[in-house]
């Protein structure tokens, strides 16, 4: 058992239910009653289940190479590599901005490069 990973994985679980409940009220459920293109509504919803797919299913991944060691190598690299790269761009972009305060308000950067780092730690 990889007792790294499991914490990589519980970090994960982490932002899915944080993705889910705080989330929900303060992004999704406005951005469904905001006034604008509903073709862009509807993009914007399938891209917030997909997230939704994909944190669950990284989670998943993350608990699964931490207790089954011969997976623990490659899937951790890969959830590695997405987390990293998802945390490194959330935050180029909320550090340039514009908007006060963004990297604080917009703080899941600081979540993805915390999964990326620990599962690297535990690859």
């Amino acid at each position: 058992m990889n007792a790294i990973l499991i914490v990589s994985g519980a970090l994960a679980a982490f932002m899915v239910v944080g993705h889910c409940t705080l989330g929900r009220k303060q992004f999704f459920l406005p951005m469904l009653v905001a006034d604008f293109d509903p073709t862009a509504k509807r993009i914007m919803a399938f891209v917030w289940h997909m997230s939704t797919v994909d944190l669950v299913a990284a989670a998943g991944a993350l608990f699964y190479a931490g207790v089954v060691p011969s997976a623990a190598g490659p899937l951790a690299l890969y959830v590695t590599v997405q987390f990293l790269a998802i945390g490194l761009v959330h935050l180029f972009l909320v550090s340039t901005s514009k908007l006060p305060g963004a990297i604080y308000k917009q703080f899941q950067w600081s979540l993805f490069l915390a999964v990326g780092f620990t599962a690297l730690a535990g690859a």
